[in-house]
């Protein structure tokens, strides 16, 4: 998942999950596949982002904006 899908699905402070993304129809499963957010983009509003994993350019932009990562485990 890229910023620029980011920026497109979520309003300003929506907290960015896999079950909301799911809600959203970008994902088919909300439990099997982990989400990874990339850098790819822009971002210009304050997110709160809990994926399994998050490139550091895409961390780096997300805090810049105001916004929070927050890491969720893998499933086994």
């Amino acid at each position: 998942m890229n910023l620029s899908r980011l920026e497109n699905l979520f309003e300003k402070n929506a907290e960015v999950t896999p079950e909301s993304l799911a809600m959203a129809g970008v994902m088919k499963d909300s439990v099997s596949a982990p989400v990874v957010v990339l850098g790819q983009g822009t971002l210009t509003k304050p997110l709160t982002v809990k994926v399994h994993r998050v490139s550091e350019a895409a961390k780096a932009a997300i805090e810049k904006v105001g916004g929070k990562v927050e890491l969720l485990p893998l499933a086994e």
